[in-house]
């Protein structure tokens, strides 16, 4: 018999739903459609009065979307002003009480910006905070929509400076979540200007650097990434897969592309309507043993989970099942 590759567990976020009937809706078509039980992310776009409402969720939690519930702003342990990186530290710790009340295993953390102010997670109003930057950044900007940074920014004084200050705020973070019991997953994020922890060789210095860190791998963010910054795709999340820190991944597709007319978009897609290996990715993760896949696409909740789930059941790539 052929062995299967499913792992452990398989979630959902919950970032495309606008209220807990469509939660349940979704989990009661999902038990039949899938014949198991929904596991869910929560998500930052929560507020306390959506949380309170997803009692039925009790011990279906994976992971919790740092802020939650829903904040004005980001954590910004990157910021070297004391009052924004404690602000931050604070949301996680809130977190950390979310996971703990839901039974989840664990925060996901976007943990730094190359900002000392607070970060909106409004994105009209991130938009314009991006706006406002110093000449430095602006110099650093190389395609106008997102925008996207230069190849090389992340080696910049800025940027590593920013790097540090948030590697010791996640020191208070991940301490902040072991206080509730739950662990703290940092995510790479993708090549947007002012976003850190974009090339996989950061994800695995911090690794190294705080034992008690733990990793989330967005494979869309690690997509665009690789064509920014120009490294393998493949090699890049096979490095991070090496730190034995990867505690979920998120799931989704984009049409980001380089050439003549490059498209660099974090669309968070259907899985096979974009250019991310998705399914490449998956191998990859399974063979790791990954405990968690999250789905995080923000349309077409059940679609994307069959087709993730399709996915994972198909051998790998040169191998043939067993009859």
């Amino acid at each position: 018999m052929a062995t299967s590759k499913t792992p452990a567990v398989v979630g959902l976020s919950l970032a495309g739903f606008h209220n807990p009937e469509e939660v349940r809706v979704y989990q009661d078509t999902a038990r039949v459609q899938f014949g198991a039980e929904p596991r869910f992310e929560l998500s930052y776009t929560l507020d306390e009065r959506f949380l309170q409402k997803l009692g039925f969720l009790q011990g279906r939690v994976l992971s919790v979307h740092a802020p939650c519930p829903g904040a004005e702003f980001f954590p910004n342990l990157g910021s070297r002003d004391a009052g924004v990186r404690r602000a931050g530290v604070e949301a996680v710790r809130r977190s950390a009480g979310t996971a703990a009340r839901f039974g989840a295993a664990g925060v996901v953390l976007h943990p730094g910006y190359t900002l000392d102010t607070h970060v909106p997670v409004d994105p009209l109003r991130r938009l314009a905070a991006l706006d406002a930057l110093s000449d430095e950044e602006q110099r650093q900007v190389w395609f106008t929509e997102g925008p996207i940074c230069r190849r090389g920014y992340c080696l910049t004084p800025s940027y590593r400076a920013h790097f540090q200050a948030a590697v010791e705020g996640l020191v208070e973070a991940a301490a902040a979540c072991a206080a509730e019991e739950v662990d703290l997953a940092v995510e790479n994020l993708n090549p947007r200007i002012t976003y850190l922890f974009q090339l996989p060789a950061e994800l695995v210095e911090l690794a190294d650097a705080i034992p008690s860190i733990f990793l989330c791998i967005d494979i869309g963010h690690l997509w665009i990434s690789s064509l920014v910054h120009g490294f393998d795709f493949s090699t890049g999340l096979a490095d991070m897969l090496a730190t034995g820190r990867v505690r979920s991944a998120h799931i989704h597709d984009n049409a980001s592309r380089l050439g003549a007319d490059p498209v660099l978009s974090d669309d968070h897609a259907l899985v096979g309507e974009g250019s991310v290996p998705v399914r490449d990715a998956l191998d990859m993760l399974t063979r790791a043993q990954v405990p968690a896949i999250v789905v995080e696409t923000t349309t077409h909740p059940l679609e994307s989970m069959r087709r993730v789930l399709a996915l994972l059941r198909e051998p790998p790539a040169g191998i043939r099942p067993e009859t």
